[in-house]
């Protein structure tokens, strides 16, 4: 027996060591950094000029070190969460979905926003809602009154895999009987800031973006004319929030520590401020995964379309 004393020694020695290397735990993975990405469903240049007063928000809430990036597009954090190399995601509703359903995902909070009238302005005074709604807009030279008006016509888009900007939208043109793929030009312009100045710009004739994505514009005096030059012709049906998301393994316990981060971070005026720049946040409310299966089902019709 006392042969065995020593190694069983050695082992008991060792394995914490390996176990706190590779920064898993019984709990599941807790790793020293934790990473946190974002998805640039608006200009990277402007999320990435956030991401630090966000990083240091979050490192104080967890007491931890935090490392938070810019994805370069919706797929990149997608394959980022399925390597588990990236730990929490800032995912769009699509992208939510398409990562879950690879097991990439787990939705812990969907973002909370007011919800804007025709002219864009927020409705403070209602209670803040968990889903929005997604717009096209046109240049009133271009000619558009309606959905079924945009055959033939260039339109701008934040990305393929954009709820508001893209899945939404071709779903509602198919309703309309038009071929997503056929009757429209589609322009992806990646971000929904961007797609708001093809218009105003008159590179593109409409685009599809978030209800109301015109009023990321409204401090800037030299868009004042922008309202007039990017009108809103028509809305869809309610899309459910985009999520706070972290992969399946991460620590339990760690994952509810991220939970209550966000949540006490918008208790902070500097907290509520920089998710309000970023994505627009005003608050989070509990997610569960069912509540995004319009989007499965909208997703499985796209299925027959090639983008």
């Amino acid at each position: 027996m006392k042969k065995l004393l020593f190694p069983m020694l050695i082992m008991a020695l060792v394995l914490p060591a390996v176990v706190f290397a590779t920064g898993v735990q019984e709990g599941g993975i807790n790793p020293d950094v934790l990473q946190v990405q974002l998805i640039p469903s608006r200009d990277s240049a402007y999320l990435d000029a956030q991401r630090m007063p966000m990083q240091k928000l979050l490192e104080a809430e967890l007491g931890r070190k935090v490392n938070v990036t810019v994805a370069t597009d919706y797929n990149a954090l997608i394959e980022g969460m399925a390597s588990e190399q990236i730990h929490v995601g800032l995912l769009a509703t699509t992208a939510y979905v398409m990562a879950a359903d690879e097991g990439a995902a787990e939705a812990i909070l969907k973002s909370l926003r007011y919800d804007v009238d025709d002219l864009g302005k927020q409705q403070k005074d209602k209670p803040m809602v968990s889903g929005y709604k997604s717009q096209l807009v046109a240049n009133p030279e271009s000619g558009i009154k309606s959905v079924a008006d945009l055959k033939g016509k260039k339109v701008a888009i934040a990305s393929f895999t954009s709820t508001s900007g893209f899945v939404w939208p071709a779903n509602l043109l198919a309703d309309y009987k038009l071929d997503p793929e056929k009757d429209v030009i589609w322009v992806n312009v990646g971000g929904h800031d961007n797609a708001i100045l093809a218009v105003y710009n008159k590179e593109v004739d409409a685009a599809f973006t978030f209800k109301d994505a015109r009023s990321l514009f409204e401090k800037e005096s030299f868009h004042a004319d922008l309202m007039k030059k990017v009108v809103l012709i028509s809305d869809t049906s309610e899309i459910p929030n985009d999520t706070i998301s972290v992969i399946p393994k991460l620590d339990a316990r760690l994952k509810e520590d991220v939970r209550l981060a966000f949540i006490n971070m918008m208790k902070k005026p500097e907290g509520l401020l920089i998710m309000q720049k970023i994505y627009n946040h005003e608050g989070y409310a509990p997610a569960k995964d069912s509540d995004y299966d319009q989007v499965r089902t909208y997703l499985a019709r796209q299925k027959q379309w090639k983008f």
